[in-house]
């Protein structure tokens, strides 16, 4: 049988991005036991080694998996089409690529989509949900690392490790020695915007250095379940904004956090406090904390940022040269564990999917690998009529 006939008599996987070293021959050769025929594509694997093992054992194609055209063309092969997508990033997953992938020409329809990562803020959910596209993610894989990237970045805004050291990179003593002594976590509060399992673990983190810890998070989040916490749960997001030293943001980005801490929010802030983006770029407006930095009488004295608005290759922001933000390039959650976490997360989800649909395997039943319990898909989208802007249920998950 050729190639182009295996894959076509095997369920059909477009892997866009994979895990780091040889987690990607591990995620490639479960998703093979499963049923599937992975077409692996290696932009983004930079080692020739390894590369050539994944071209010695799987078909594989290099292409811009940001790239909106190229993403359906890749998917459509010529007409064979796949029948599941796997991502790590955030890829253009617009209604214009879901239809293209699951037209009525393709032998092979895309029905199902998994991201070894949070968020979906980048897909069309409602197109999905429609086009009959089941998506599966993998929230909390990557708590533990988004959280200690987290508490770095509140270190070094509190402490300067990052100023200094480029002072003393041009030969200045007195800069780098600028500003001492310095505020500390031990005695600080820390406010934390979200209850997910990041929040959590930021929670764990900041109490073993001595601080206090606030939480707002959403409906879900009640007394009762604030009972287990670390911290005391507060009523209001302005409550929080006013009482911390430092904020941390730890939210999806949806229709309801969208711009959730804009210029009036940061108004409330603590004189000499410091806010930290971990979360998503929508949720805090970056041209209003640029403008809110820039002013000494309106809130934050300094900021530490992960996400921005437009990333990679066009990177541009208005925080980019700010001397009072710490800019990180949304690194939080690339640690290796987090990410071979995150993979072995979504191998499950497929093959619960494929145990429980028969995509692959020859029916229902057949996949041998363990189960993950179920990862939820985005909820359909509620009207929000809060009074004031909170956390909706599902939104603690960053």
């Amino acid at each position: 049988m050729s190639r182009a006939q295996d894959d076509a008599a095997r369920g059909r996987v477009l892997v866009v991005d994979c895990p780091p070293g040889t987690a990607a021959l591990t995620e490639l050769a479960d998703l093979s036991r499963l049923g599937f025929e992975p077409t692996v594509n290696i932009r983004r694997v930079a080692d020739p080694d390894l590369r050539s093992r994944i071209a010695e054992r799987w078909r594989t194609v290099d292409f811009d998996g940001f790239a909106e055209e190229e993403l359906a063309r890749q998917l459509e092969d010529g007409g064979l089409g796949h029948q599941a997508l796997k991502c790590r990033a955030g890829i253009p997953l617009t209604e214009a690529v879901l239809e293209r992938a699951t037209a009525d020409s393709l032998r092979h329809r895309l029905v199902l989509v998994g991201r070894a990562a949070a968020g979906s803020d980048t897909f069309d959910t409602a197109a999905a949900r429609r086009l009959g596209v089941a998506l599966r993610t993998t929230p909390g894989a990557n708590a533990g690392a988004v959280a200690e990237l987290t508490l770095a970045l509140m270190l070094d805004a509190l402490r300067g490790v990052s100023q200094r050291a480029q002072a003393l990179r041009g030969a200045s003593w007195t800069a780098a020695t600028a500003n001492l002594p310095t505020g500390s976590l031990a005695g600080a509060r820390v406010g934390l915007v979200g209850s997910g399992a990041t929040a959590r673990r930021v929670a764990d983190l900041v109490r073993a250095f001595g601080a206090e810890v606030w939480v707002f998070g959403s409906p879900r989040f009640t007394p009762e379940r604030a009972a287990g916490w670390p911290g005391r749960r507060v009523a209001s997001m302005r409550e929080l904004l006013e009482g911390c030293d430092i904020v941390s943001v730890h939210v999806p980005a949806t229709a309801e956090t969208n711009g959730l801490i804009g210029s009036e929010e940061l108004r409330l802030m603590r004189p000499g406090s410091i806010l930290v983006n971990t979360a998503r770029a929508s949720v805090v407006r970056e041209a209003d904390l640029d403008r809110a930095l820039r002013d000494p009488g309106s809130g934050p004295w300094h900021a530490a940022v992960d996400v921005f608005e437009a990333e990679g290759s066009g990177f541009a922001s208005p925080l980019g040269d700010n001397p009072h933000c710490t800019l990180s390039p949304h690194a939080a959650g690339m640690t290796r564990a987090g990410m071979e976490e995150a993979s072995r997360r979504i191998v499950a989800e497929f093959a619960r999917y494929v145990q429980e649909n028969g995509l692959a395997s020859g029916g229902p039943g057949r996949c041998r690998l363990p189960l993950a319990p179920r990862l939820s898909e985005p909820p359909p989208h509620r009207e929000h009529r809060a009074p004031q802007r909170r956390l909706t249920p599902g939104q603690e998950t960053a």
